[in-house]
């Protein structure tokens, strides 16, 4: 058809390669990472096992990769989609509420399941620890842009530290709780936080 341009070579590998890491984070998050299978993620990425091993030759070179991609996913869409409230408490229980709403998503518990692969796999704890290590600095560093007097207030980034491990903690109990209980302890928790960040700001 006249007018439509047709992608690169190199265009269409980049499309590939996302579609194999996304199919990776959503197969990690509906499976988990001990019944992860080549197939599955070929199958829903739509591509081929051969295709697949072109670009990934081991599980564990493309589960790390997912694992970057995912960890790229939570902080664009915390940058991209953060809150806005009037005051500086406000805004900072609004942006606690972003990170919990993130921290349930596909992309995280594909994130959750190679943290724990990475406790007795070798080849994968180094490469998880260190993007836990950048997803933590990002936020924070999110959090220093959104709310920069609040993180320079005394006790602020250790409320904000405080905040991100209960969501986590939450979060992983989640896992094998059901939904009510969950959202009954996130509800205590917030509560909790909230006071928390209203004692440094009123500081």
């Amino acid at each position: 058809m006249a007018g439509v341009r047709r992608r690169t070579q190199a265009e269409r590998r980049a499309a590939t390669r996302t579609a194999l890491l996304n199919s990776t984070v959503d197969c990690l998050a509906e499976y988990g990472y001990p019944n992860v299978t080549g197939a599955q993620i070929a199958a829903r990425a739509g591509v081929t096992r051969g295709a697949q091993a072109h670009y990934f030759a081991t599980k564990t070179e493309l589960v790390v990769a997912a694992l970057e991609h995912a960890t790229e996913r939570i902080t664009e869409e915390f940058r991209e989609r953060s809150p806005h409230r009037e005051t500086e408490a406000e805004m900072v229980l609004a942006l606690v509420d972003r990170l919990w709403e993130l921290h349930q998503s596909p992309a995280f518990t594909a994130v959750v399941e190679l943290w724990l692969a990475g406790r007795t796999d070798p080849a994968l704890r180094a490469p998880v620890a260190m993007l836990n290590k950048q997803l933590n600095s990002v936020v924070a560093e999110i959090l220093a842009e959104r709310v920069p007097d609040f993180v320079a207030r005394c006790d602020g980034a250790a409320v904000v530290t405080t905040a991100l491990a209960a969501i986590r903690g939450v979060v992983l109990a989640g896992f094998v709780a059901d939904g009510d209980s969950v959202e009954a302890v996130w509800r205590t928790t917030r509560e909790q936080v909230g006071k928390l960040i209203a004692t440094v700001t009123a500081g």
